[in-house]
């Protein structure tokens, strides 16, 4: 078998799902034979390739270039390149958001059968003013952002929409859970190679206070890993990348911004530390791993003008489905879910020896602006994030957390840990803190139902995490006790889930004293703190095991 130093020729039919997988130096493809990519496999090569004969990419299958100034020759006369995919399974009204691995595509060409392509002005694109801000939006106010395309070239690295299907109403199906793929094959012009650059549209924070929409597609005929694509020196613009997913049809009947509204809540998002699923998605398949496909779309948000760069160095081989974990990164998603209407949303928290308590480039993302929202905030309350990535774990760590809502009557929610990662994570538990109810529940055990009518709730919840492994020593069962809300009102609570409470003693900064006698062991107290100037204080908590003062403001 021929190795990464030698110059191949293909000079008979080469199938790589019975004749293997090629890793070369240099390609030619000699008239009339055929080399087939089968699903799954890969063609690497670290030069130029040239096609007299055919080269078939299937679906899944890929072609990787290493150089990126190699080039890919297809003579006019017998050379044939294609690249098929297919699409998941798609409903009525169903898209896909796509780009061209091929140089030279067409609207006409690839997506002639489809029934309707549009692209995108991000400069059109004004924020609908229904949909409140402070969270990625991507609804225009008046639905000129999209428009459609009848002819014209598909230009590298863009992403359109596109509809398949033959019209509205198709595909025609008996029962309502059936939906059909659709095959599409890139045949013109050559293969995309090397470095290949997109100018990104900003209209400025005046009209966008949540950012441009910019939609952006994988060239190659090859997956691309997500991560070193946030992550390049040279695409500062870019902190999270968003995919369309196939959960909600339109309708008039979802809630939204327009008449026949695509549900914000079919987003999924990934960053440089993890993704979340789209809101609608209740088991958590749509979860990013990291892979953007072959002729994948995908959206940004943009904060700036400036340029997003694809790189040959961000190329995977076909396979690669799963990215690695980064050293000493720790996750954990969450879910807050209303089974009366079936809405929801997901948010994820990670922990990294490259994360910081404040806001950080690639790895801390804005929330999505979705019916039903639940998020974090950095410690000082400040932004609303669909996934926070802090410093490096350690017991006692506390992230608080908001939830809005636009539903108008007042039901049930529950917030379910639906995914946790990493060693040390797999061993703490999660404790969930309502401040309005003044409850606590260990979400590791069990889900937390509560119920709310339509609002804003920002820092309702304090996510806490303690190490099981230490809670049996004094030091940790001391630094696990909380007092909460902080600032407070006119409650103060006292939470000491390793060791019971025996007295609590509450002192102002000119030396006066509130002692609270504990009737009997318990690990939790409420305070009555409307007598009390507004100010700082000091909470003596004492308990079986030791003593720990706790700073307190009262509002």
């Amino acid at each position: 078998a021929p190795g990464s130093a030698d110059s191949v020729i293909i000079n008979g039919d080469y199938d790589t799902s019975s004749d293997g997988i090629l890793d070369v130096c240099t390609l030619t493809i000699n008239d009339p034979f055929t080399l087939t990519v089968n699903p799954a496999d890969y063609v690497r090569v670290n030069n130029d390739i040239v096609v007299d004969g055919s080269l078939i990419l299937e679906h899944s299958g890929s072609l990787v270039q290493i150089d990126p100034d190699a080039s890919v020759t297809k003579n006019g006369a017998t050379g044939i390149i294609n690249v098929e995919l297919t699409t998941p399974p798609l409903k009525k009204r169903d898209f896909m958001l796509m780009g061209s691995p091929m140089n030279l595509e067409t609207r006409n060409g690839v997506y002639n059968s489809a029934f309707l392509v549009l692209e995108h002005t991000p400069s059109n694109f004004i924020p609908h003013p229904s949909v409140p801000a402070g969270a990625t939006n991507f609804a225009d106010d008046n639905g000129d952002a999209w428009n459609a395309m009848p002819s014209g070239s598909i230009e590298v690295g863009e992403a359109y929409i596109v509809r398949p299907q033959s019209g509205y109403s198709d595909p025609i199906y008996v029962n309502p859970g059936d939906a059909f793929t659709f095959d599409m094959t890139y045949t013109l012009g050559t293969l995309n190679n090397g470095t290949v650059v997109r100018n990104i549209t900003f209209n400025g924070l005046g009209t966008n206070p949540d950012g441009t929409p910019n939609f952006l597609a994988n060239p190659y005929a090859s997956a691309i890993d997500a991560g070193l694509l946030i992550n390049d020196g040279s695409n500062s613009l870019l902190n999270e990348v968003y995919f369309w997913e196939h959960l909600t049809p339109p309708s008039p009947m979802t809630p939204g911004a327009n008449s026949m509204n695509f549900s914000m809540g079919d987003l999924s998002m990934y960053n440089g530390s993890m993704g979340i699923p789209a809101a609608n998605d209740t088991g958590g398949s749509t979860t990013p791993n990291g892979v953007i496909s072959t002729g994948q779309g995908f959206g940004m948000k943009a904060f700036g003008a400036g340029t997003v760069t694809f790189k040959n160095s961000m190329r995977l081989n076909t396979g690669n489905t799963t990215l690695r974990t980064p050293e000493g990164l720790e996750k954990i998603t969450l879910r807050v879910y209303n089974q009366q209407y079936g809405l929801g949303s997901y948010t994820g928290i990670a922990f990294s020896p490259n994360g910081t308590a404040g806001l950080d480039p690639t790895m801390d993302s804005e929330r999505l602006a979705t019916f039903i929202a639940l998020y974090s905030h950095l410690p000082d309350g400040s932004q609303q994030l669909g996934i926070q990535t802090r410093e490096r774990y350690e017991s006692g760590m506390k992230i608080p957390v908001g939830f809005d809502s636009q539903l108008t009557e007042e039901v049930s929610y529950v917030i379910s840990i639906t995914d946790i990662e990493g060693e040390n994570l797999a061993d703490a538990t999660v404790y969930l803190i309502d401040t309005y109810k003044n409850t606590i529940t260990d979400l590791t055990q069990s889900d937390y139902e509560f119920f709310t009518n339509k609002g804003q709730f920002s820092e309702r919840f304090i996510l806490k995490f303690e190490s099981d492994s230490v809670l049996g020593s004094s030091e940790a069962a001391l630094s696990s006790i909380v007092a909460y809300p902080n600032p407070a009102r006119n409650q103060l609570n006292i939470y000491s889930p390793a060791s019971y409470l025996k007295n609590i003693e509450i002192h102002d900064v000119r030396g006066r004293r509130l002692s609270e006698e504990i009737e009997e062991e318990q690990n939790s107290v409420t305070l009555n703190l409307s007598s009390l100037e507004t100010g700082i204080y000091f909470v003596k908590v004492e308990t079986e095991v030791g003593t720990v003062t706790k700073k307190v403001v009262k509002e």
